[in-house]
């Protein structure tokens, strides 16, 4: 009785799968960290103390998937990475892009041992992306396609500062 009484009110509880949101969601920060790890010491950062969150959109920059602020005189770094909810890619290609953004991130901190120029701030976000490519090339496999990015670097002062991996609009 109580089952004709849902039904006709319209109301069904179905185990069906969870919401898209839910499954995006999936990705751990024990993920992220397994990243981060291991493209830390391919990029023989080991003697930086470096961490990574997943953050909502509202935390970064309009229209960016992640960024890094580092402090190179105490060798301390956070990479902040766009939360799954806040992707507006397949989700089957989120986590990779995720990757991707932690690779991008670690090779502008590889790189903050170069003196900062303001006039050369786009030639340096083409290498980074040139060596995030082919990396990421060279661990995926030939078949892997970048998704289209741009980066904006921020520089706040020579003993801290931001990069950003921006997504192209």
């Amino acid at each position: 009785m109580k089952w004709v009484l849902l039904l006709s009110l319209g109301i069904c509880i179905s185990p069906g799968a969870p919401p898209a949101k839910a499954r995006v969601n999936a990705l751990s920060q024990a993920q992220v960290d397994l990243w981060l790890r291991n493209w830390q010491r391919r990029l023989a950062l080991d003697d930086w103390e470096i961490r990574a969150q997943i953050v909502r959109a509202s935390e970064l920059r309009p229209d960016t998937l992640g960024n890094l602020k580092w402090n190179s005189a105490t060798k301390t770094a956070t990479v902040r990475v766009l939360n799954p909810l806040d992707y507006d890619l397949p989700e089957s290609e989120i986590p990779t892009d995720i990757e991707y953004t932690v690779v991008h991130e670690l090779i502008h901190l590889q790189l903050s041992a170069l003196p900062r120029d303001p006039v050369n701030r786009a030639v340096e976000e083409r290498v980074v992306n040139r060596i995030s490519e082919a990396l990421f090339a060279l661990d995926k496999g030939p078949s892997y396609r970048p998704r289209a990015a741009v980066t904006r670097l921020v520089s706040k002062d020579k003993s801290s500062s931001e990069a950003s991996r921006m997504a192209k609009p």
